[in-house]
């Protein structure tokens, strides 16, 4: 997975790989995540309100870029939106 950062940066960051996809009751999953997860509970739970089950993206081997890339030169990808897929 590669990483953008929208405005004001702009930029393709860094990149990781998927480690595992973690499903449970969101008090479950906090109780898995919040030592990692870099957001506090209230913002969590307010997140994953009224719903049963949440997922989490358990991640490995990061890689921070020394020069941040460009998302339109380097990949050939327009900003997405939320996510978007690279060939």
């Amino acid at each position: 997975m590669v990483v953008y950062a929208s405005s004001p940066v702009q930029k393709v960051i860094g990149e990781f790989e998927i480690d595992s996809i973690l499903s449970s009751s969101p008090e479950m999953l906090w109780e898995e995540t919040r030592d990692f997860s870099g957001i506090s509970e209230s913002f969590f739970f307010e997140y994953f309100a009224n719903k049963e089950v949440g997922h989490a993206i358990k991640i490995k081997n990061t890689l921070m870029y020394d020069k941040p890339k460009s998302i339109k030169d380097d990949f050939n990808v327009a900003p997405p939106q939320s996510f978007a897929y690279l060939r």
